[in-house]
């Protein structure tokens, strides 16, 4: 989902109205077309938050977030890309197929384009988002600070230059056993506060290493409750151990404002950040890793293994590839995570041919077809079963999409979004005759 070199483009003069209501063609190319996401992550920001009633100062000095100073541009289907990924091992499968297809349509048309303040346009809510009201409101802003809190910790990755983002780990399924569980991993202590995610990178350099950081991430309608709900958050990170210590963290909170889509970012600084080994000998001795509270001979790196391998399994359940679901699941989530066979199909996309599954739905004279698929290279590994041929399946994918121009799908009928461990989301409109 690389956004470098997003060109800045002036808007066409049918586009400027923000609100307008939108169809399909029109929700289409808002979600395709690089916008700019204003934000924050200063010392200003830092004083704010420590002077908030009761806030209570992390163990490790709070920062701003790399790369996260002032803003970041990106295209709305990359967080909704991250949004499906990230939140599908919760649903069974009975709930699957209406998932996707609600998830996508309750945001295909949620935002809309404002272009008076910058070349690049900024997200403000379309005439269908400002109807949201209630709970569903509420809903809507939580999912949003999922999508582009899991976006920024993208970004912060990138811009520490250490690793590449590879796996999203839902702490909250992982606790229901402390073990490795959806897209989870075990942890080694769980304070009454914790945050939302573990994410685990990967050395672009060499496919055995990899680093464990912890987010936590908010989401509110209102600019008056992000700084005290960034607080809440800077206090959750501390909530994680791995292998004895606090995991390297960010703290974000994003603002879906009816005239703008903004977000907050502070990060708890970490000068000695561990990379933990894992191999293919790793992956194997994890195959039925489960985490005990009275254990003290859990290592971090079985930790990392089990967690990589979890997410191996996340990836194929993605792409529904109930094959290497079956081979790389952890016990707890295979007995947990119900799949029935779902046709699959190869399409392309700019980046690499992708196995998956897709569906299409449509309105009036238009309609649109979303595939949720695999890199084929990675695809292939993850079926064949050997550890290090996916690990290095994924390095050379991950290479590839970084050197891969950023995506200017203007006026393309078809837009995909790609994450570094090999997921692939494509929409591809038509309009019917």
């Amino acid at each position: 989902m690389s956004n470098r070199g997003a060109a800045s483009r002036s808007p066409p003069s049918d586009d400027r109205t923000s609100g307008a209501e939108v169809d399909l063609a029109g929700a289409f190319k808002v979600i395709g077309t690089p916008v700019r996401l204003p934000g924050r992550s200063d010392d200003a920001l830092v004083r704010q938050i420590q002077k908030q009633k009761g806030f209570t100062a992390p163990g490790k000095p709070l920062c701003p977030a790399e790369g996260l100073a002032d803003g970041i541009a990106l295209r709305p289907l990359e967080a909704l890309h991250w949004l499906s990924y990230v939140t599908r091992p919760r649903y069974q499968d009975d709930v699957l197929d209406v998932y996707l297809r609600w998830g996508l349509l309750r945001y295909l048309g949620f935002f809309a384009h404002d272009y008076t303040h910058s070349r690049l346009p900024r997200l403000t809510l379309s005439e269908a988002g400002r109807r949201i009201s209630g709970n569903q409101r509420r809903v809507t802003s939580e999912e949003m600070g999922i999508a582009f809190g899991t976006a920024l910790a993208k970004r912060w990755f990138e811009t520490t230059g250490v690793a590449d983002l590879r796996a999203v780990v839902d702490i909250d399924v992982a606790l229901d056993a402390r073990y490795v569980f959806g897209p989870s991993s075990a942890v080694q202590h769980i304070g009454t506060q914790r945050p939302d995610y573990l994410l685990v990178g990967a050395d672009p350099r060499d496919s055995t290493r990899y680093l464990v950081r912890v987010l936590e991430c908010k989401g509110t309608k209102n600019a008056g409750h992000a700084v005290p709900q960034l607080a809440r958050a800077v206090g959750q990170l501390d909530g994680v151990t791995i292998g004895g210590r606090v995991p390297h963290g960010l703290a974000t909170t994003v603002i879906t404002a009816e005239n703008k889509t903004s977000y907050l970012a502070v990060d708890p600084g970490d000068d000695d950040e561990p990379a933990y080994e894992v191999t293919a000998e790793t992956i194997d001795r994890v195959r039925n890793f489960r985490f005990e509270a009275d254990r003290s001979d859990a290592s971090a790196a079985e930790i990392a293994g089990a967690s990589v391998r979890a997410s191996w399994a996340v990836l194929a359940d993605f792409g529904s590839n109930l094959g290497a679901l079956r081979r790389w699941a952890p016990e707890v989530m295979e007995r947990r995570i119900e799949r029935r066979v779902r046709e699959r199909r190869t399409f392309s996309t700019p980046v690499e041919e992708a196995r998956g599954t897709s569906f299409t739905f449509g309105f009036d004279q238009e309609q649109l077809t979303v595939e949720y698929g695999i890199a084929r290279s990675i695809d292939d590994s993850l079926s064949e079963g050997s550890a290090g041929a996916i690990m290095e399946a994924q390095r050379v994918f991950a290479e590839r999409l970084r050197e891969s121009p950023a995506p200017d799908q203007a006026g393309s009928d078809t837009v995909y979004s790609a994450t570094a461990d090999g997921s692939i989301l494509s929409l591809t409109l038509e309009r019917r005759r």
